[in-house]
């Protein structure tokens, strides 16, 4: 199985400060793109003082023809400094995702953690996730060359990365990353983890497409 993607590029990631930069997912070669930004002070001061005030977290909806991202909060979090500008960037963000992958069904997660959710490096069974911290530390992930990748499917061995070589998605940042599901990238899907809790809880925002 591994013997296939021998002749192939070794995946890489595309990082840029242009939104299009996200459509580099697209090449054979790519398995991660980040468009690094920075957040309105009225959207991080929303997502700062959600993550904050609620601590933890874990709300997920699913998006076919029409559906109001409203749902994805608890009501007291509409009356907080800064939603207006919260909702519009989620807003732009699904809309950015539908635009790429036109999925006739999105999966929206929204999650506060104060742990670790995913401390091992991994790979998911998705064709493409996109992920978006909007408070806390980013997702960690690593260079395709500092992969131990399994001769046969299945978990990945322990990943043995010097921290030099842990790399993080700056919060605030729209990622892309292509999984094991994406039609061809079978055993080349970008390894990453959740990072080690930092001074404040992370508020994640998760899209995947379901149809």
């Amino acid at each position: 199985m591994i013997a296939e993607f021998e002749t192939v590029t070794r995946p890489v990631t595309v990082q840029n400060t242009h939104p299009e930069c996200l459509t580099e997912i697209f090449r054979e070669d790519v398995n991660l793109t980040v468009w690094q930004r920075e957040l309105s002070p009225d959207c991080r001061e929303f997502a700062d003082q959600f993550a904050t005030r609620v601590g933890k977290y874990n709300r997920f909806v699913t998006l076919e023809n029409s559906l109001s991202i409203w749902e994805l909060l608890p009501k007291w979090a509409l009356e907080l400094k800064g939603i207006e500008s919260w909702l519009a960037d989620v807003e732009d963000v699904i809309e950015m995702y539908r635009c790429l992958f036109e999925p006739d069904a999105l999966g929206i997660r929204l999650q506060v953690l104060d742990t670790t959710m995913c401390p091992r490096f991994h790979i998911d069974r998705v064709p493409a996730r996109l992920l978006v911290t909007y408070s806390g530390r980013g997702t960690e992930w690593i260079d395709e060359s500092d992969v131990e990748r399994s001769s046969s499917p299945g978990q990945l061995p322990e990943q043995s990365v010097a921290p030099s070589g842990i790399k993080e998605i700056p919060t605030g940042a729209v990622a892309i990353l292509k999984g094991e599901a994406w039609v061809g990238n079978e055993g080349r899907g970008i390894v990453h983890r959740s990072p080690a809790p930092g001074s404040a809880p992370r508020l994640l925002l998760s899209l995947d497409w379901l149809s």
